[in-house]
């Protein structure tokens, strides 16, 4: 009886221990720490970097304005140097906004030129106003800076497009001043410009060039793999197609199509579901262009701001690529970066895939011709009608060397004819477009 009674007793405890540690195993909560996001998933990076507003804006020119005398730096390294000391360390006071009769003809003032217009909105997060200022609605693509000889100061005078509203503020520093004035009076670092007259606006051009050669340049590829998983929203469902030795696509139902051009290492993407469209503002159109490339690191060489197109049928917006301060024109997007919105989605991305890497050194000298013998040619051309001239500049020409991983950039004359941009053939009139233009 006794043993029958302690056998059920210990049967009892049994049950009782399971019952309290199956308990705890339901109850028990581990004590773990959250992974950071990024170490579970980390966005696409093509190798490049992030850039501000300030990075990607900069002038193609400035100029130096000395009693009808026009002058602009020898080494654009330097205009870039100024213009990133006005931009950080200028402030600037008493901003008012007026009527204006066109450009101001002071016979000392310095024109800081855009590629394109800029929106007086973002004017704020490129330049340092002492006071929070309500910014006019038109958009600016030269500024100028008078002299006020009596006080030491400086008027910086944002100028409308169309020439009728102007934007002024005051730079109250002596020692701005007196940089800038030496530059009007010594013209040290600087070499005379000519000014002609085009089809909207003056355009000033180096009148006479020192010799500089081809430079070959190594590159490094961006893989099409990365492409794909920056444009497509599930790169697990792509299709890879081989239309030739040169030609690849890729495809998915959703997303869109890419095609890969190996031979000249670029890529073009378009969403052809992305029918609707809707116009968006500049600024806005500039601001999520900038975010979705550094979104996926995608300014992996010098870029600037080349031109910003918003009307009824196209969001448009293209960088550049610049090398020591010069621009790069090539063909098929190889030295551009453009993107097309549609209801602020990304609609089309054209881009080069490779990053300039090392210099290899200098190839053959080139004579460039002199800035009033280009005039002169395509004064007198059967082929051009000044007219239709925009802008003339000097810049690289590249070539991609496929066989090398290479490329060339040979210095040339380039001009905006018509809105694009083509380089100059002296010895064959005939157009050959180029990329950079609207």
């Amino acid at each position: 009886m006794h043993l029958e009674t302690l056998k059920s007793f210990i049967l009892w405890v049994l049950v009782g221990i399971s019952l309290v540690l199956s308990f705890a195993l339901w109850s028990f909560t581990p004590d773990t720490k959250q992974l950071p996001q990024n170490a579970v998933e980390e966005g696409v990076n093509l190798g490049g970097s992030e850039q501000t507003i300030k990075d990607l804006i900069e002038p193609s020119s400035i100029i130096f304005e000395n009693n009808n005398t026009y002058y602009g730096f020898t080494d654009p390294n330097d205009r870039k140097s100024l213009y990133q000391d006005i931009i950080t360390s200028w402030s600037l006071y008493e901003f008012r906004t007026s009527s204006a009769s066109g450009a101001p003809s002071e016979e000392n003032q310095v024109e800081i030129i855009f590629p394109d217009t800029i929106p007086m909105e973002l004017a704020s997060r490129l330049f340092t106003f002492n006071d929070d200022v309500n910014m006019p609605e038109w958009g600016f693509e030269r500024l100028f800076i008078t002299f006020n000889q009596d006080s030491n100061t400086m008027d910086v005078i944002f100028l409308s497009e169309d020439g009728e509203q102007q934007a002024m503020a005051t730079v109250n520093s002596s020692e701005k001043y007196a940089q800038l004035w030496e530059y009007l009076t010594t013209f040290e670092g600087l070499r005379q410009f000519i000014r002609v007259e085009g089809a909207e606006r003056p355009i000033y051009i180096p009148n006479n060039l020192e010799n500089t050669s081809t430079k070959s340049i190594t590159i490094d590829e961006i893989s099409e793999d990365l492409m794909v998983d920056t444009v497509f929203t599930d790169p697990h469902t792509v299709q890879e197609n081989q239309v030739d030795e040169n030609e690849i696509y890729f495809t998915d139902s959703a997303s869109g199509i890419m095609r890969v051009y190996t031979n000249r290492r670029t890529a073009e993407f378009q969403n052809p579901l992305q029918s609707s469209y809707e116009q968006m503002e500049p600024a806005a159109l500039i601001k999520q262009s900038r975010m979705n490339i550094n979104d996926h690191r995608g300014w992996t060489n010098e870029y600037n701001l080349m031109s910003v197109n918003t009307n009824a049928s196209t969001n448009k917006v293209r960088y550049q690529m610049y090398y020591e301060g010069y621009p790069i024109f090539g063909s098929n997007y190889s030295s551009v970066i453009e993107q097309r919105y549609r209801q602020a989605g990304l609609h089309q991305y054209n881009r080069p895939l490779f990053r300039l890497v090392n210099y290899l050194g200098e190839d053959e000298s080139v004579e460039l011709m002199s800035g009033s013998r280009v005039i002169d040619k395509l004064s007198n051309s059967n082929t051009y009608n000044m007219d239709n001239v925009y802008d003339i500049k000097v810049g690289y020409d590249l070539t991609y060397q496929s066989n090398v991983d290479a490329v060339t950039l040979e210095p040339a004359w380039f001009m905006d004819y018509n809105g694009s941009w083509q380089k100059i053939r002296f010895n064959n009139l005939n157009p050959q477009q180029q990329e950079g233009g609207n």
